[in-house]
């Protein structure tokens, strides 16, 4: 079973994208049975942030994925900016202008 923490490199999408083809290996149908799975994928601070969601929050898969996405998503990790950052380096023959302009298209 995939498993998803928070913080390490694998994004919410990645995770989503392991756990449905986990899921779709055990043909879960029940929409009860598919979610506890899915809260078994989760660890360390997402499981935390999971058992901290109000009770009967959550009605279905969609909202789950949705819920999941709103908090997880769109954040890079730590190790994602440390290793972009390391990577960073002025190519040889490269103006200190163009560099500096493709530092604001790093993602």
């Amino acid at each position: 079973m995939p498993k998803f923490t928070g913080i390490e490199g694998i994004t919410v999408e990645e995770h989503l994208e392991l756990f449905y083809s986990y899921a779709d290996n055990l043909d879960i149908s029940e929409v009860d049975v598919w979610m506890r799975v899915f809260v078994q994928s989760l660890d360390g601070e997402a499981r935390k942030w999971f058992r901290e969601l109000t009770p009967r929050s959550i009605a279905d898969i969609e909202a789950l994925d949705d819920a999941f996405l709103k908090h997880w998503g769109d954040k890079k990790y730590l190790l994602y900016y440390h290793t972009e950052f390391v990577n960073l380096k002025r190519e040889s023959g490269e103006s200190l202008s163009d560099f500096n302009k493709r530092l604001l298209y790093v993602q």
